[in-house]
């Protein structure tokens, strides 16, 4: 008996439920629809039109992690190129520093010559507030850095990026930044740090590049197709689904302006803007690997916005102290639990805002649960 299961969505989220179930759940045809015309949601890299180059449509991409299992399972679709991330803000001075707040930024930015670790802590010591219990992200960040730089790199971004004051935000949204004392300039302190050789769309590909798995894209899904599926694993967003009877979960968006021929002199993939203009971010492609061309050659602007001021797509769900927007989302949940015949997954399925191993690992999890672990492992 063929066991058909339906996939909403052909990102890192369904694309992992699929191939998990159809090597593991003897006898089980899985389809996956996307109302996108591309896989890979919003990992989503293409060639541009312009420059002949890989770029990724909805804003850099980075893969890092410290989980073997998400590498070992990914590395079954992908080679790896070694890449550790660089981000750079941009002053008032029109000089650029380190992001995260490391040594080098402290030196730029105040004009010391602090040497070592302790000399970086001594210096944030006579800078930072004395808070005990922080409740909210400014005033975490102000136990460890001060009002000057809370607000330079971080209020003014908080800003546009969330609408929303830091004060209003939980110390999560914040915390997963690393706090140095050193001149470390990567972003991220993860065991595994990389990009796949080929991008992200061809990762995809092959993960879906299966004889029981069928892919259908530009295809919204409707309620009528829960009957013709023994189950639904579903990555829309949750309030749409039903109907917003509590009301729409808010989201922030991006929208992206794209400039060629820009000059980049930087040696940073990544520019942050501390100002009080629309932009948040800046990235130059040909300084990621496996992307290609000459530095300033495309160079992609971000200016965050509403979802629905960018045509609903929904990026960032949003998180606020008080927590309303997540027990909005109980409340669906709650509803989603009378759904025997469908689970929700990925970032706007679950509101919940996931890396790319993050997806991984949640929807590896989702579909050994399902198959009630009786098939092995996934790798």
């Amino acid at each position: 008996m063929i066991d058909r299961i339906l996939v909403v969505g052909a990102g890192f989220a369904g694309a992992t439920v699929a191939r998990s179930l159809v090597e593991r759940l003897p006898g089980c045809e899985v389809t996956v629809i996307d109302t996108r015309d591309h896989l890979a949601g919003n990992a989503y890299d293409a060639v541009s039109e312009h420059t002949g180059h890989l770029y990724h449509r909805y804003g850099p991409h980075i893969f890092h992690t410290n989980s073997q299992e998400v590498v070992d399972w990914l590395s079954r679709f992908t080679e790896w190129l070694p890449y550790q991330h660089r981000v750079r803000a941009l002053l008032p001075s029109g000089q650029t520093a380190p992001m995260p707040i490391n040594r080098d930024t402290l030196n730029s930015h105040f004009g010391v010559s602090l040497d070592t670790g302790q000399a970086v802590s001594d210096f944030l010591d006579s800078l930072r507030l004395d808070i005990p219990s922080p409740r909210n992200a400014e005033e975490h960040l102000q136990s460890i850095y001060g009002p000057e730089l809370t607000e330079l790199f971080y209020g003014r971004y908080t800003r546009k990026m969330w609408a929303l004051e830091l004060a209003e935000l939980p110390i999560s949204v914040v915390a997963r930044l690393p706090v140095r004392r050193d001149d470390n300039p990567y972003y991220f302190n993860d065991s595994f740090q990389m990009m796949p050789r080929n991008g992200y769309t061809a990762l995809i590909s092959r993960m879906l590049d299966h004889p029981q798995i069928a892919v259908h894209l530009e295809t919204p899904f409707d309620k009528a197709m829960e009957s013709d599926y023994r189950h639904v694993f579903n990555s829309m967003p949750i309030d749409e689904y039903f109907e917003e009877i509590y009301g729409p979960l808010p989201y922030r968006s991006i929208r992206f302006e794209h400039r060629y021929g820009e000059a980049w002199e930087q040696d940073v993939p990544s520019i942050n803007f501390t100002d009080d203009g629309p932009w948040t971010r800046k990235t130059c492609w040909a300084l990621f690997p496996g992307c290609g061309g000459k530095p300033g050659g495309h160079v992609t602007y971000e200016m965050p916005c509403s979802y629905e001021d960018n045509n609903f797509e929904r990026y960032y769900p949003v998180k606020t102290v008080d927590g309303w927007p997540q027990e909005r989302y109980r409340q669906y949940a709650e509803l989603a639990k009378q759904k025997d015949n469908m689970t929700f997954i990925g970032r706007c399925g679950q509101y919940i805002y996931y890396d790319m191993h993050q997806a991984v690992a949640n929807s590896l999890m989702i579909a050994r649960r399902f198959r009630g672990n009786a098939a092995g492992p996934d790798v």
